[in-house]
């Protein structure tokens, strides 16, 4: 009966998923432009720790206004960072989006292009590129 139980309890404790939580931020310039961005990836189910290390990375590298930029509870993924420069009311804009998917790199590339329309003033016609796309 001991051994049953102590065979269980370590099949359980090897089996019980593992958790994680993952982050961006990002330093904005005076006018709000993106000008960087980081990852953050923290174990345990701690959003909140993972955001607040990704903006803890760009202020050590002494950017002073720093924003989160999206955040996933997924342990493993795929991300995908877009860039656009697109001009609103005569400005031109920089700004990254970021997106996570549990699918594919594709599929994070997808959502990343949701998060871009609703940026206030872009349009599609004013285009993107893929800044950096990867797994964690």
């Amino acid at each position: 009966m001991k051994k049953s139980l102590f065979i269980a309890a370590v099949l359980f404790v090897f089996t019980f998923p593992v958790f994680g939580a993952a982050a961006f931020a990002e330093a904005l310039d005076k006018d709000n432009n993106s000008v960087t961005w980081t990852f953050s990836f923290e174990d345990g189910k701690n959003v909140t720790k993972a955001k607040n290390a990704a903006i803890q990375q760009l202020k050590q590298q002494g950017h002073a206004n720093v924003k989160a930029g999206a955040t996933t509870a997924l342990n493993q993924g795929f991300f995908a960072v877009l860039q656009t420069a697109y001009w609103v009311e005569g400005v031109l804009r920089n700004s990254f989006v970021f997106a996570f998917s549990a699918k594919s790199v594709d599929d994070a590339k997808n959502e990343a292009v949701k998060e871009l329309k609703k940026l206030k003033g872009w349009k599609e016609d004013q285009g993107y590129s893929v800044n950096k796309t990867g797994e964690f």
